[in-house]
């Protein structure tokens, strides 16, 4: 009885809730479904090949579809070439992405922004080079570091400050004045 109650309470108060009745208003009313089943990929068939073309917006010499075990569908096979390695002066509509509109993205597009790793550019330095060349450097200094280690870099002043049998370092009485 005190669970119906309380269920009863929590839904009165989502209704009560605008936000919370019009998101749920709308995710149960759509009819048709939202708009992005028309670009899921479907089955790949051969005679239908000039029209999946179209539909990806591609010359039907241009596509060419993925492997099977990708599981992309009919999604076309497209190179990967990061935004970083497309001419940086076209006036694309998208210039953020360097992409245009109805342009068919890569099946890995998310990973291939120039805040990632950035396919088909030409780096001054090979990656694995640079990589190369700081692990010799880590590995020269600490090299260095290690061998100097055992030598002092101050002079000293004083001498250590050991401690020793007999003498008093320190006392919890009030210093005599």
């Amino acid at each position: 009885m005190a669970l119906t109650r309380e269920s009863g309470r929590v839904s009165i108060q989502l209704l009560k809730n605008k936000a919370c009745l019009y998101t749920a208003v709308r995710c149960s009313s759509d009819k048709p479904f939202p708009w992005n089943y028309l670009w899921q990929p479907k089955k790949y068939s051969e005679k239908e090949h000039d029209k999946i073309a179209e539909k990806y917006n591609l010359h039907p010499k241009e596509y060419e579809t993925n492997l099977p075990e990708k599981c992309l569908g009919d999604y076309p096979k497209l190179p990967m070439i990061g935004p970083a390695a497309k001419d940086p002066y076209y006036p694309y509509d998208i210039p953020i992405f360097r992409k245009n509109y109805h342009e068919t993205l890569h099946a890995n597009f998310e990973i291939m922004g120039e805040d990632r790793f950035s396919y088909g550019y030409k780096y001054r330095i090979n990656p694995y080079v640079g990589s190369a060349i700081w692990l010799a450097t880590i590995i020269i200094l600490a090299g260095i570091t290690y061998l100097v280690n055992p030598y002092p870099t101050v002079q000293i002043r004083m001498e250590k400050q050991f401690p020793k049998k007999g003498a008093v370092h320190y006392s919890f009485e009030p210093a005599d004045s």
